[in-house]
């Protein structure tokens, strides 16, 4: 309420602020270097978002301040932007070189920048239309097809939802997320950063680059930096918006007749000689339904329709953005809110993000980075998941009886009872950030920076989980319930992160192109955790959710703390001669507390070279090529995250209660678990990388091309070991694993008339294979053994569907139950059965050939910006929520299997094309066993997002204080191709929250 009378009464006042100013006009015309006219040329006063463009003959009219001196900024794509202080011209023409830009931009890398073109190792960045542009809540989803050899994974679109990152495959069994670097500083997700706030986004993807990182930089570094004021940028920005979401796919399920109809058939087919359903309940099922609403199996309830109460679910966020960049002092400062409602009741996500960004300029040799960030989340959410239940829960059974009154459902299993009455998840995270930094330059070329980099992270969660009391049909209390009592455990989580880092970095020109960049730095980290956790139950006040309202016969309490820290020292070492040839070094040298005194340290270096052959004289007046160079990289980077104390043998500690003397009485014991490996170490992934970046026709066509191979060593392995010294197995240092691909990524910028468009594309593909595991092998529907890919389905290949009974018995089977209707499986080994030793590798579950492309086109104040993305080969398993009946021997029928499955009421034709085993819960277990029976191409095209605007400037709105205002719509997942049934998502993972489409509107204004 306090934030949207603050936007209210901003707004008002802003409208109330007419600006009174003489001015004079200025014209000209705008050609290229052979004199031709260049239209759609943006000509802009410095430092304000007033400005116009060049019409068809390259013509521009201006207004400009009458009194005093103005900077006029001509900028186009394919050209080099002008800056020309005009005093008292009238009339002012200008000729635009082809742009040299793209390559001159400089690029952020670690603990420094470089220009792009002298980057020899494999980076890629993307600038802040790529991350704002998508209109996401998460910067996480944000990234999904917008880098090449960067997988961005999903499985539900639930409020506040994160996606998983991963930069060139998986490297290791543990951890493979990426290190994520924000303004410098290290931080536990991307997803803590507003992406109206990003500037820009840098990912290390080989090891060249990542090497400077260290023992972190085996899962690739993601580079974020935020947006800072320039000078003269004196703004305020206020942005709004609104938007609804709905489900792109959900599953359907069978009516309450066609149910009963079904479940006799799996109880015949097992064996029964009727099932439980009369016929007549069936043939008169609407006459009984009408009469008995309230009697078992008369029912006929859409669970899914019961708790989906809202078609559409909401998306609001304001963003408030205050810049000014006068004299010594740059300010930018941002606040954030965002909150996003669901499908149904107790879930929501809540954000406020706050980011002050300061530079202050004490001299000419020292300048001063004082940052401040606060972020706060707020979610809530059912302690049950409401859509497991609805369907599972089979419409036989009634959500409310006919006067209001929650019904028993399934023995007291309501879903919609569990959602509205059965308790919430309530998650609180706070988190406090300062940055400040010292860049003092003595002399030319040399900056000394000392940084120091604080965060406090406050969270607390609460989970009261409730009896329900139910009533039965004739108003009595019922003995079913849906859990024995109400259950109340609470969480506090206090964290400190502590970053010190010294650098040192010079540049020189020495004699005559001879280009030396050094960079020598000192960092520490520190982490530090407290957890506290209690808990009661039998509250006699179900709607009083606090500690001292429960038993105290019935309460628990427990805690942990944990604490690390990494010291480092590192350097760069970069030479170029003449622009041509270029060589670079690093080094990194980390202490991490994680290891044993004697094995905590680790070396970790990096060499790479390029070679610029567009600029050898052979080359050089090549007229379509701008741009070509080959480069090369090796290096070796490290991943310590695997647990805080692995090399120490700890106590496991609990609680026994004991009857001694008529009293039961609690005694506390420990004992090692774990055995000890003193000369536990890191885990070391060298890569080798080669890649070709050029560019054609004056910069308006890029490409960069990438092949590479990773090995990681030393992975973490639990071992074998004699099961008579009576420890769990230890973790060694001791896998192997293999990742080779190869990417690409190219762009076209243009102009056609007045219209400025670019086209960016990006295709990558990546294989993770077990090298060696020393004989451990990790079994399951997806395996990872000496061989296989990395959770490589595991399973039986299968034949099709037995027809006969007779072809049944005469065939290998898994069990005698198995017959006509089930899955018939190939006998591997031909030992005349199907057992365990039959199943083999079936595939690979990662995605491959992952490709994304962003379109955008500007015309006179109108932009509009399309995004594709999508996976080319990938094998997925069909989800059992589509394809699987009777969960838990009694769950509902998906609607996809409905004539689709064998059945003995079937034609022998139909059958031979049925898709879907017989129904039958004795053979389920043996039907739905990992098989390429129930593997799909799992390959998808999706339209992530497609945005239109337009922007508004001119005489009304100065008169008005605005600079600009902005109106845009947008859509996310507005399209999708793919091979699964109708009723599924591509994405979405069992049981879980539906993906989205969202459509949002939005208004900026720019005082």
């Amino acid at each position: 309420m306090h934030l949207r009378l603050l936007l209210s009464t901003l707004l008002y006042l802003g409208l109330l602020l007419p600006a009174f100013a003489q001015s004079r006009s200025i014209t000209g015309r705008v050609t290229d270097e052979k004199a031709k006219e260049l239209p759609g040329v943006s000509v802009a006063i410095k430092g304000t978002s007033r400005g116009t463009t060049t019409d068809a003959q390259g013509d521009y009219r201006l207004a400009i301040a009458d009194t005093g001196s103005v900077t006029l900024t001509f900028s186009s794509i394919g050209y080099q932007s002008q800056d020309i202080l005009i005093t008292d011209q009238a009339v002012l023409n200008i000729t635009l070189k082809a742009a040299e830009q793209s390559l001159d931009e400089v690029v952020v890398v670690g603990y420094g920048t470089q220009k792009k073109k002298d980057l020899t190792g494999a980076i890629s960045t993307i600038d802040s239309k790529d991350v704002a542009g998508r209109q996401t809540v998460q910067i996480s989803e944000a990234l999904q097809g917008s880098i090449a050899g960067v997988s961005v994974t999903r499985s539900s679109g639930a409020p506040g939802a994160s996606s998983n990152i991963l930069i060139r495959g998986i490297t290791t069994l543990g951890t493979n997320a990426p290190l994520i670097i924000v303004d410098g500083v290290p931080v536990s997700t991307i997803d803590n950063v507003n992406p109206n706030d990003v500037e820009n986004i840098t990912v290390l993807k080989d090891a060249a680059s990542a090497a400077i990182y260290g023992s972190r930089g085996a899962a690739g570094v993601i580079l974020v930096t935020t947006k800072r004021s320039k000078e003269g940028q004196t703004s305020f920005e206020y942005n709004a918006e609104y938007g609804f979401q709905k489900p792109t796919a959900l599953p359907a399920y069978v009516n309450a007749p066609e149910y009963m109809r079904l479940f006799n058939e799996q109880a015949t087919n097992d064996g029964s000689s009727a099932g439980p359903y009369a016929a007549d309940y069936i043939t008169n099922f609407d006459q009984y339904h009408r009469d008995k609403p309230d009697v078992f199996p008369f029912a006929n309830t859409d669970w899914q329709k019961t708790i989906l109460t809202r078609a559409t679910a909401p998306r609001v966020r304001h963003d408030l953005v205050f810049t000014m960049g006068t004299g010594k002092i740059k300010t930018k400062a941002s606040l954030g809110y965002t909150k996003s409602g669901a499908f149904y009741d107790n879930y929501n996500y809540e954000r406020y993000l706050m980011r002050v960004n300061n530079d202050l300029q004490v001299n000419s040799k020292l300048g001063i980075t004082l940052d401040v960030t606060y972020k706060r989340t707020k979610s809530l959410s059912p302690v049950v998941n409401p859509l497991y239940e609805a369907r599972l829960m089979p419409p036989i059974f009634d959500d409310y009886y006919s006067e209001g009154r929650y019904a028993l459902g399934k023995d007291g299993r309501n879903p919609i009872a569990q959602l509205n009455e059965g308790g919430t998840n309530n998650e609180y995270y706070n988190q406090v950030m300062g940055r400040l930094a010292f860049n003092f330059k003595p002399i030319d070329g040399l900056t000394l920076t000392a940084l120091i980099a604080p965060s406090f992270d406050f969270d607390r969660g609460k989970a009261f989980a409730k009896r329900i009391t139910f009533t039965n049909l004739d108003g009595s209390t019922s003995a079913f319930s849906n859990q024995p009592r109400t259950t109340l455990n609470e969480r506090r989580q206090e964290t400190t992160n502590i970053t010190g880092q010294f650098l040192a970095s010079y540049s020189k020109e020495i004699g005559s192109g001879h280009n030396v960049d050094v960079l020598a730095g000192y960092e520490e980290l520190y982490n530090s955790s407290e957890t506290l956790t209690a808990s009661r139950s039998g509250f006699a006040l179900i709607d009083f959710p606090y500690l001292n309202a429960g038993s105290q016969e019935l309460r628990d309490n427990s805690g942990s703390a944990s604490e690390a820290a990494l010291r480092s020292v590192f350097g760069r070492l970069k030479y170029d001669y003449q622009n041509k040839y270029y060589i670079q070094g690093n080094l990194r040298y980390d202490q991490s507390s994680r290891f044993n005194r004697q094995h905590r340290d680790a070396l970790f270096p990096s060499i790479s070279a390029g070679w610029t052959i567009s600029e050898e004289n052979f080359l050089r007046s090549t007229p379509w090529l701008s741009f070509l160079k080959v480069r090369g990289s090796y290096g070796v980077v490290g991943n310590e995250r695997i647990g805080n104390y692995p090399y120490q043998a700890t106590i496991s500690f609990s609680n026994a209660l004991f009857y001694q003397n008529g009293v039961v009485v609690p005694l506390n014991g420990g004992g090692q678990v774990d055995y000890a490996v003193e000369n536990i170490s890191w885990e070391t992934t060298r890569t080798l990388d080669a890649g070709i970046d050029a560019a054609f026709f004056k910069n308006r066509l890029s490409a960069a091309i990438d092949v590479y191979h990773k090995r990681t060593y030393d992975i973490l392995l639990a071992l074998d070991i004699p099961l008579y010294l009576g420890y769990e197995r230890p973790q060694q240092n001791a896998g192997i694993m293999d990742v080779k691909g190869w990417e690409l990524e190219t762009s076209w910028r243009d102009r056609i008339g007045k219209v400025n468009y670019s086209i960016a594309l990006n295709i990558s593909d990546s294989k993770s294979k077990i090298v060696d595991l020393k004989g451990t092998q990790i079994l399951g529907s997806q395996s990872t053994f000496k061989g296989s890919e990395y959770n490589e389905w595991f399973g039986y290949r299968s034949a099709g569907l037995y027809q006969t009974t007779e072809e049944a018995r005469q065939s290998p089977r898994l069990n005698t139950n198995v017959t006509a209707g089930d899955v018939r499986y190939v006998d591997i080994n031909n030992d005349g059965r199907i057992t365990p030793d039959d199943r083999v590798l079936l595939g690979g579950s990662l995605p491959r050939f992952l490709y994304g492309s962003t379109i955008r086109l500007d015309y006179q104040g109108f932009d509009l910006g399309l995004v594709v993305q999508g996976v080319g080969k990938k094998l997925s398993r069909l989800p059992d929520e589509i394809v699987r009946p009777f969960g838990e021997a009694f769950g509902n029928v998906p609607q996809e299997i409905v004539g689709k499955f064998w059945s003995k009421t079937n034609a022998a034709e139909v059958n031979a094309r049925a898709r879907y085993p017989r129904l039958s819960t004795q053979s389920l277990a043996a039907n739905y066993e990992t098989s390429d029976f129930w593997l799909i191409n799992g390959s998808y095209f999706r339209v992530k997002n497609i945005t239109l605007g337009y922007t508004l400037k001119g005489d009304v709105l100065k008169k008005l204080s605005l600079q600009s205002t902005r109106f845009y719509v947008s859509a996310n997942d507005v399209l999708r191709i793919h091979h699964f049934p109708r009723y599924a998502d591509p994405e979405a993972a069992n049981s879980s929250y539906p993906i989205v489409t969202t459509f949002l509107g939005g208004i900026t204004l720019r005082f």
